[in-house]
């Protein structure tokens, strides 16, 4: 069904996660209007003409006191022209899940399974051509594709009246095509994914920040558990506290500069001098909205292994504002360790197999 989202002076809907939770059930979101209240009329009228089901949220008082003579009693959920309605001061997750979802879903038979994955490094353009033999109205697969940030959350929804065989193959098959791209099959972040990897293989991990200034251990400590892994966030965004810190010698920052691959490199290195981590990420960069040094958007990511005695430094160039290119940062970063933790679980398992056949 066809679902339009009418917020009356306040938009309280996330469009993002309506749209998700729409597509998961076989509906769509086709429209989201924000009007005062001398608009609602006029803006109902014209949603009507295209949705099946219409929400509306923000000023319900408005709303109500516009249909005074025919919703006088202020009913939360109302058939009108077999249209329906659902009035919610804010649109809620539970308020989509719990109680329009059940609605809507009692006017359709048909019900879907969903498969999640959670991608990074692809555009929606890559991801639908890799998905190609599955993009056409014949297809038993319907994709939503919504990105966000670096990231894109692919939803393949199947009815749930395919054959369990069918769908098991169809499951192998796409896993085949976005593996490769896919950091997690659930609706988690990249920090809790890479938190996650963190305790299961009881790694610890030391930060050094620049010009994320803490944002990079902050997505860590705003998880529980953090403790478990995460050693120590140091901020040392001047060159004095490189310097005292983390014993970036002042002759690189000299030559190199405060922003540079010598520079996140001598960080990552301060942070695994004391021995008590596996694995240390530096970041030193130019936010904007000017840089002393520099392009404003270049960024040095520095990750060390410590295992391996071993420190890669990556360079980016963002284009975003300072708050844009700090999330850039952060998000890079994140990247960094989960491929970083994929390649040790993987070595640790080829050992692992290695071993068991000298046996």
């Amino acid at each position: 069904m066809k679902v339009g989202f009418l917020s009356v002076e306040r938009q309280t809907v996330d469009m993002r996660e309506a749209k998700i939770a729409l597509f998961d059930n076989g509906h769509s979101a086709e429209m989201f209007m924000t009007v005062n209240a001398d608009g609602i009329d006029f803006a109902l009228t014209q949603m009507r003409a295209v949705c099946d089901a219409i929400v509306i949220d923000g000023n319900t008082v408005a709303f109500y006191d516009t249909y005074k003579d025919t919703l006088s009693l202020r009913p939360d959920h109302f058939d009108l022209d077999g249209k329906l309605h659902s009035v919610t001061r804010e649109v809620t997750a539970e308020f989509l899940n719990d109680k329009f979802m059940p609605i809507l879903n009692s006017k359709i038979k048909k019900r879907y399974a969903v498969m999640v994955f959670k991608t990074y490094g692809k555009s929606v353009t890559e991801l639908q051509a890799m998905l190609k033999e599955y993009m056409n109205k014949k297809s038993k697969v319907q994709f939503g594709f919504f990105p966000e940030f670096l990231e894109c959350e692919v939803h393949a929804r199947c009815a749930t009246n395919i054959a369990q065989d069918e769908m098991n193959i169809i499951s192998s098959r796409l896993d085949g095509i976005l593996g490769s791209c896919t950091y997690a099959y659930e609706r988690v972040g990249i920090a809790e994914r890479v938190a996650e990897m963190l305790k299961e293989e009881g790694l610890k991990l030391k930060i050094a920040e620049s010009f994320t200034g803490g944002a990079l251990g902050a997505s860590f400590t705003a998880l529980a558990g953090a403790s478990e892994f995460l050693v120590e966030d140091v901020v040392t965004y001047s060159v004095t506290s490189k310097q005292k810190r983390l014993g970036v010698p002042l002759e690189v920052i000299a030559e190199k500069g405060a922003v540079s691959g010598d520079t996140a490199y001598s960080m990552a290195f301060g942070l695994m001098s004391s021995g008590d981590c596996d694995m240390a990420i530096a970041t030193t960069g130019n936010a904007g909205p000017s840089a002393q040094s520099g392009a404003v958007g270049l960024c040095y990511i520095a990750l060390g292994i410590t295992s391996e005695k071993r420190i890669a430094v990556f360079k980016y160039m963002f284009d975003g504002d300072r708050a844009c290119n700090i999330d850039s940062g952060v998000k890079n970063a994140l990247f960094l360790l989960y491929g970083s933790l994929v390649a040790f679980k993987q070595k640790k398992s080829s050992q692992s197999a290695k071993a068991a056949d000298a046996q």
